[in-house]
């Protein structure tokens, strides 16, 4: 079996009603943290220029902002603005910011399809789960390798968790996981030049997975 099969199956098996007590508090104080974040950041510049390059209506939100958006602008905006200041989750095996890549991505796609609230815990629960415990493959070496963690893991995750949102099956979501290898991006220069790319990771990485699991 291969990695991106065996993921899927576990995508398939989640069911919203038997995760514990801790994940589904978990799950709150994300979406309790990234809606809190893109509020705050809402008025700052990168968020503007996220919202500039939208080019799709749709029923999807920007939190904070009034208009709905398309799916994949939704997820760009709200993932470089819970990203953007960096107070968004850490998980430090990677490291990795869950929420500000899984949440955006979840949401997006619920809005859009009219999910029910069931979807959208089971959607982040999937993918928290993965972008976690993929991280911990190889703690620190994506730093290393001069990339960006969130950035390269967030898709992957992503398309899992929109997958598992939407009820596509273990071989779907395989295939979901797959093409979003090839989505995949983001380099660590601005650690170097300071440069606000970094911002823009978490969002592009929600938007990928999305992607990568409606293709």
């Amino acid at each position: 079996m291969s990695v991106a099969k065996d993921l899927g199956s576990f995508a398939e098996s989640v069911k919203s009603a038997e995760l514990p007590q801790g994940a589904r508090d978990t799950i709150r104080n994300l979406l309790l943290d990234v809606t809190g974040l893109c509020v705050a950041a809402r008025n700052n510049d990168y968020v503007a220029a996220a919202r500039a390059s939208a080019i799709q209506n749709g029923s999807a939100s920007a939190l904070g902002h009034a208009g709905s958006f398309g799916p994949y602008d939704a997820a760009l905006i709200n993932g470089t603005a819970a990203h953007g200041e960096d107070y968004d989750d850490t998980f430090e095996g990677g490291p990795v910011h869950a929420g500000a890549v899984i949440v955006p991505a979840v949401l997006a796609i619920a809005e859009e399809r009219g999910l029910d609230g069931d979807a959208v815990t089971r959607g982040i629960a999937v993918g928290v789960e993965l972008m976690c415990r993929m991280s911990l493959v190889t703690p620190q070496a994506i730093h290393k390798a001069c990339f960006h963690p969130t950035a390269v893991i967030g898709a992957p995750a992503a398309a899992g968790a929109v997958a598992a949102a939407i009820g596509l099956n273990a071989s779907k979501t395989m295939h979901a996981i797959g093409v979003s290898g090839s989505l995949a991006s983001g380099i660590i220069e601005y650690l170097a030049d300071g440069s606000w790319t970094k911002r823009l990771h978490a969002g592009a990485a929600a938007q990928s997975g999305m992607r990568a699991a409606l293709l």
